[in-house]
C-alpha cells in the first residue's frame, strides 16, 4: 500500500505534484487528501488566470477541480492549525505534509503533531526571496541571465528558514516577465518531492543548514499602486521596472494628459542624450510607428501599450512633443 502525502496549498504546483508521484509509482507515495483556503480568498488569483489564461496556459489550476480530475478529497479552512483540520489530516495518517503556496503560517502545534513530516517547497532560492513575493523582485533585482533553484525544505517555527532536503536548478531568461518566471519555478514542482523522498530514504542524509546572513524578504507587490513609472530611473532600472509589472500583470502605468496608460514592452537605447527637463517628453517616433520617451541617459522605445487591459495603436492616443507623466 503506497504511503500518504496531504498537500497544503493551491495552483498548479499542487497538479504538477500529484503528478509527480503518479509519474514515480516505485516510489510508494500518493497525494490522499489537499487542504486549501476557503473558496472565496481564491477569487484574485482566479479572476487573474482567467483573464489572462492565453498567457498562464497549463499552469492555471483551480484547486477545487481536484476531487474531480484525480479522485482526492480537498478541504476548505481559514487555518489548518485549528483542531477540526488537524482532526481532518489525522485520518490518513499521512507520511509527509507538504506546504505548496499555504496561506496559515504552521504553528508550533502542528509540527510537533507531526514531527519531522512537514516540508515546504519554496520556488525561489533560499535563503533569498523568503515569503510569497519573487517574481517581479527578482526581475527588478537584476535576476535576469542568472541560475536559481526551487527548494524543499523542514517547516521549523521561523518562515522559510528550515534545513533544505532537495533542489531543482533553473534559469531565468533575458528581459522575461513574471509569468514567464512563474512557469520556470513552477516546473520545479515536477521533481522536488521525488527528489526529497529519496533524499530522506537515503541513510546518510543530512539537511542542508541555511545561511541566516543571505537572507532577505521581500512585500508583495499591488500594481496599480506600486507598478507606476517613476521617469527619473536610469533606463536599465526603469526597463527592469516595465518588465517586472508586465505580464500577467497590467503593467507599469503612467499617464497622457489624464489618460492612463500601461507600458507592457519597451526597449532602452542609449545613442540619444538629452537635457534631464526633456524626461518624459515623447520627442520622436520609429518607422513602425513606436514611440520614443526621454530619459536621463537615452530615451525608452514604446513598443506594446494598453489601456483599460487592450492592446491599442500608439498613434491613436500619445501625440510628439507632449509629455508623459
Amino acid at each position: 500500500m503506497n504511503k500518504k502525502v496531504i498537500l497544503l496549498g493551491h495552483g498548479v504546483g499542487v497538479k504538477f505534484t500529484i503528478e509527480s508521484l503518479l509519474a514515480n509509482p516505485d516510489l510508494e507515495f500518493e497525494v490522499a487528501g489537499i487542504v486549501t483556503h476557503p473558496k472565496e480568498e481564491h477569487t484574485p488569483d482566479l479572476e487573474m488566470m482567467e483573464k489572462r489564461k492565453k498567457i498562464y496556459q497549463e499552469y492555471a489550476y483551480n484547486v477545487f477541480n481536484v476531487s474531480k480530475d484525480y479522485g482526492i478529497p480537498l478541504l476548505e479552512t481559514y487555518d489548518v492549525n485549528s483542531s477540526e483540520t488537524i482532526k481532518w489530516i489525522k485520518q490518513f495518517d499521512p507520511e509527509y505534509i507538504i506546504s505548496i503556496g499555504c496561506r496559515n503560517i504552521i504553528k508550533a502545534p502542528f509540527l510537533n503533531i507531526f514531527e519531522n513530516k512537514v516540508f515546504n517547497i519554496h520556488t525561489a532560492p533560499l535563503p533569498k526571496y523568503r515569503g510569497a513575493a519573487s517574481d517581479s523582485w527578482m526581475i527588478l533585482n537584476g535576476e535576469w541571465d542568472s541560475e536559481q533553484f526551487g527548494c524543499i525544505h523542514f517547516i521549523d517555527t521561523g518562515i522559510d528558514t528550515g534545513d533544505i532536503i532537495a533542489k531543482s536548478y533553473y534559469k531565468i531568461p533575458e528581459f522575461s516577465y513574471p509569468i514567464d518566471v512563474f512557469k520556470i519555478r513552477m516546473n520545479t514542482f515536477k521533481d522536488l518531492l521525488p527528489k526529497a523522498i529519496k533524499a530522506l530514504g537515503s541513510i546518510d542524509f543530512v539537511g542542508q543548514k541555511q545561511d541566516m546572513d543571505g537572507a532577505t524578504v521581500f512585500p508583495r507587490l499591488n500594481t496599480p499602486v506600486d507598478g507606476v513609472i517613476n521617469w527619473t530611473y536610469s533606463g536599465k532600472d526603469l526597463l527592469k521596472f516595465i518588465y517586472a509589472f508586465g505580464y500577467p500583470h497590467e503593467g507599469a502605468s503612467c499617464f497622457f494628459d489624464k489618460q492612463k496608460i500601461n507600458i507592457l514592452e519597451a526597449e532602452f537605447v542609449e545613442d540619444i542624450k538629452m537635457h534631464p527637463f526633456a524626461i518624459g517628453l515623447i520627442f520622436g517616433k520609429n518607422e513602425d510607428g513606436m514611440y520614443k520617451v526621454a530619459l536621463k541617459d537615452g530615451y525608452l522605445l514604446l513598443k506594446k501599450i494598453e489601456v483599460d487591459g487592450k492592446l491599442i495603436q500608439q498613434k491613436s492616443i500619445l501625440r510628439l512633443g507632449r509629455f508623459l507623466k
